[in-house]
């Protein structure tokens, strides 16, 4: 197994990634809280510990994975309320789409997928071990909150004083609360369908609670990995800390890992500036694989601001990945290999293996396919070299979920979905180069070098060959 080093949002150290047990790495991620579709900061955070599960495996370990649906929710309540519906029926509606759009852009179901609504039983286990061991109490309202300052080591995750904080919960009420950075475990409240019995009445879950009973329930007391967005720092993993440790009687997590923020054209995404972006919106416009590229060209815990010249340098570079690909599988009649090859796998699993560096290794990847290219074009002993780059590229790139698709395929797919935002076809892109060819035939070659600039101009690159013209895409740098 490859030694892995790993940022530790708890430590603030990178250190070695040393499983609780041998061979296996139980990993818990935060989930969606479904109340509206996914959109691609929902995305963000899905590849990231996609890829990093995916490298776990590939380098050995057995993963367990959790990533829940937090299916009890106020927005929920809120949103179901103004439809009309049950709560747990919008719920319910919104992660079948959202397990669509996950499977549409290469996420992988995790190991589980809880639910809030499915475990309850474990969350009011959860909350009277807290009450019986002091560190929680009930309100005459049916409210149960967690006494902060009850727990000496809190703010250890994100490193603040006590007197410092502030609750950021998601509070209905203060209600008796004994002070006021108390947050909530259980909510009295009795909305139809989404409202429990419990020891202190009607209610639902509290925020936070509902992480700390699932993650024990499928991981134990004790795990290896949990991760999130840095927005969950403060206070949700805090607390999820807190309250474990003192109903466990156990640390909880030994690697927190927190992937970095996103904006969209240098603004936050919200519905009110117009610039929110739902995943099954994304991929009318572009390949899945243009979104998983975006993000994995940063590493994880970067703050990643999207516009649309970002995803056309994605879409250019993985056209000029699938372009390569299927030029190297035909460069030779067989395949060579050299040491080159090998170093590059190393390189890469370098990068990988200094906490998952995917912009790291990425680049890795471009420099193998830049010596692949300039093989080809080569003596045939290079060409036969160049070919046997081609699976050893597809295959490392696997691991990041990229590149699975066949080449004239992936091509095809993003020309047809490119074209109606540069305002072409490919029937006028067609007539053009004929235009052209009859152009060069007369001599006119004014009328053949204004077309090709006017092809240009649309975003479409000409390349003669002895065979004919064949034109692809020029979207914008590829970085090639």
């Amino acid at each position: 197994m490859r030694t892995i080093h790993i940022s530790n949002t708890l430590t603030g150290k990178k250190e070695v990634l040393t499983p609780l047990e041998p061979g296996k790495i139980r990993m818990y991620a935060c989930g969606v809280t479904p109340y509206d579709h996914c959109h691609v900061g929902h995305a963000m955070q899905a590849i990231f510990f996609d890829t990093i599960r995916s490298y776990l495996e590939d380098s050995g370990y057995q993963v367990v994975y959790v990533r829940n649906f937090t299916d009890v929710d106020d927005k929920i309540i809120n949103k179901a309320a103004a439809l009309g519906i049950e709560p747990l029926a919008l719920a319910e509606d919104i992660i079948a789409s959202s397990q669509r759009d996950m499977a549409a852009i290469g996420i992988r179901s995790a190991t589980h997928e809880p639910r809030v609504s499915e475990s309850i039983p474990e969350i009011i286990e959860t909350v009277s071990r807290l009450i019986d061991k002091g560190y929680a109490y009930a309100t005459p309202e049916g409210d149960v909150y967690y006494q902060v300052r009850k727990k000496a080591n809190y703010g250890c995750l994100s490193h603040r004083k006590l007197d410092d904080l502030r609750t950021g919960t998601r509070e209905i009420r203060q209600g008796d609360k004994v002070d006021e950075l108390d947050f909530a475990l259980w909510k009295g409240d009795r909305t139809p369908g989404a409202s429990w019995p419990s020891p202190w009445g009607l209610g639902r879950p509290g925020w936070h609670i509902e992480c700390s009973a699932m993650a024990r329930k499928f991981l134990g007391d004790y795990f290896d990995i949990h991760g999130g967005g840095r927005d969950l720092v403060f206070p949700h993993h805090e607390n999820e800390i807190a309250q474990s440790e003192a109903a466990n009687d156990s640390p909880y997590a030994k690697v927190w890992v927190h992937s970095g923020l996103m904006t969209i054209s240098g603004q936050k995404m919200s519905k009110s500036l117009g610039n929110h972006i739902r995943i099954a919106d994304f991929l009318e416009k572009w390949p899945a694989e243009v979104l998983r590229l975006a993000f994995l060209s940063h590493h994880y815990g970067s703050n990643i601001d999207f516009s649309e010249g970002l995803f056309k340098r994605c879409a250019q570079r993985l056209l000029y990945y699938y372009e390569s690909l299927h030029n190297l599988d035909r460069a030779a009649p067989t395949a060579e290999k050299t040491p080159e090859i090998d170093d590059l796998a190393q390189t890469f699993h370098t990068e990988m293996c200094d906490d998952f560096n995917t912009a790291s290794a990425i680049g890795v990847l471009n420099r193998g396919f830049r010596r692949a290219n300039e093989l080809a074009a080569g003596k045939p002993k290079g060409k036969a070299q160049a070919r046997a780059y081609a699976p050893h590229l597809r295959q490392l790139f696997g691991i990041l979920g990229l590149i699975k698709e066949e080449p004239v395929a992936f091509i095809a797919s993003l020309k047809a979905k490119a074209l109606p935002s540069l305002g072409i076809s490919a029937e006028e892109i067609e007539l053009l180069i004929a235009n052209r060819h009859a152009a060069r035939e007369a001599k006119d070659f004014a009328r053949a070098d204004s077309i090709r600039r006017e092809l240009v101009g649309r975003g479409i690159e000409l390349k003669d060959s002895p065979q004919g013209t064949n034109w692809t895409l020029a979207l914008g740098d590829s970085e090639a």
